[in-house]
């Protein structure tokens, strides 16, 4: 079974002031496999973003389908697509996004606050401690993200999307704000993980060394995607 698909999607954003719509999609087709990772290059404004918020269900199309796990988004109400966000979808974005206020393993948890599964919560805060040393994180346990460095909160970010065990990762430019070696890092333990906790991953990048690093690369241009050769 796919993970996600999108079949024959468009996007079209509305603008106003010259009332007319721009079309960011144009008729895309995307199947995402179990175990694929995939990374999607392309300039600024070319709708990599807008991709990704299709597949994590934080958008609608403008036409086409949107699938995941073999039902179409459109047959979902706001508590299923809420679940499909938490429990099977994990966000890492370009910022790091931990709250200043909590702890490591606090921001790590957040994604397990809305899960009414006792046995789910407490298998998830094991999962937690095992993630957080596992990535190198275990001396910070219990100090706040101002004293990590952008790479180690970018690891404790990735943490925090697998808490769930969700089936699919979207990561949306999350080297940008790295340096080479941590951005090389990261990407190589995105792809570890995914051996271990099985999930499919979608990275947006602007970095081919990055890129490389997946299975399948896509190119986004022009509203169309294509193979990456």
């Amino acid at each position: 079974m796919l993970t996600a698909e999108l079949q024959d999607i468009t996007k079209d954003y509305f603008q106003p002031a010259i009332e007319t719509a721009t079309r960011v999609l144009d008729h895309i087709s995307l199947a995402i496999a179990e175990d694929d990772t995939i990374a999607i290059m392309g300039p600024s404004g070319s709708g990599k973003t807008t991709l990704l918020n299709l597949l994590g269900t934080l958008d609608r199309p403008t036409s086409g389908k949107v699938f995941r796990d073999g039902i179409s988004v459109e047959q979902m109400d706001e508590k299923k697509l809420a679940i499909v966000r938490n429990r099977f979808t994990g966000f890492i974005f370009q910022q790091h996004l931990l709250l200043p206020q909590l702890t490591v393993l606090e921001n790590v948890l957040l994604p397990v606050l809305p899960v009414r599964d006792k046995l789910f919560k407490e298998e998830a805060g094991e999962r937690a401690l095992q993630l957080i040393e596992r990535v190198g994180l275990k001396n910070f346990l219990y100090s706040y993200p101002a004293r990590l460095s952008m790479g180690e909160c970018q690891r404790a970010a990735v943490v925090r999307a697998l808490i769930n065990r969700p089936k699919l990762i979207l990561a949306d430019e999350p080297t940008g704000s790295l340096d080479a070696r941590n951005a090389a890092m990261l990407a190589d333990l995105l792809a570890e993980l995914r051996d271990n906790y099985n999930y499919s991953l979608v990275i947006v990048t602007h970095d081919p060394e990055v890129a490389r690093r997946m299975k399948i690369q896509y190119r986004l241009l022009n509203g169309k995607i294509q193979v990456n050769i």
